[in-house]
């Protein structure tokens, strides 16, 4: 991934028992915005680290990533939030990101529901909307992102846990794997 243009600058919380990043979404408001590398899990004698974004509550000291700012800035902020990725395979050579929306979660239907404007009847239309945004930029750079990560894509199963295969662009998956090549 290359440098990425139009994004906000970045402040690093080298304090911090994650791999943190601050900076402030100048929109119609300014908001601070958090992107976090969380351990997970190992998987094959590697690490796996989930990409943690949203708003950052200072006050309760947590990211709050079940709300849109609607800032009017979103593609600053999400150029941003890509930025981060080199950042972090610097740091974590041989680990794995893992990528996936909180809106994917099955609460996430139910509770949408009570609230959604958009009255939907069959199918929640914001369900899964952030890994599709994610999945959309890997589909649409993935000839030359594969020249210096491997891709996995991942999809729930009946028992809700994850299956992952080779990525295939413009195909569904709730997450995305990638990894740097050696």
């Amino acid at each position: 991934m290359r440098a990425i243009e139009n994004s906000y600058e970045l402040q690093e919380d080298k304090s911090a028992h994650y791999l943190t990043f601050f900076f402030i979404s100048k929109g119609f408001q300014h908001v601070v915005k958090v992107i976090q590398y969380s351990l997970v899990q190992e998987l094959k004698g590697r690490n796996v680290y989930n990409l943690g974004f949203g708003d950052y509550d200072l006050e309760n000291d947590i990211i709050v990533d079940s709300i849109n700012s609607n800032n009017g800035d979103a593609y600053k902020v999400f150029n941003t939030v890509l930025s981060t990725i080199p950042l972090f395979f610097e740091k974590h050579y041989n680990d794995i990101l893992m990528v996936q929306g909180s809106d994917g979660r099955p609460e996430f239907v139910e509770h949408c529901r009570l609230t959604c404007t958009k009255k939907c009847t069959v199918e929640c239309k914001n369900h899964n909307r952030r890994i599709n945004i994610y999945r959309g930029y890997v589909d649409k750079n993935y000839k030359k992102l594969r020249l210096d990560y491997h891709f996995l894509g991942g999809f729930k199963n009946e028992q809700r846990q994850t299956i992952l295969e080779p990525y295939e662009p413009y195909k569904r998956y709730d997450s995305v794997f990638l990894f740097r090549k050696a």
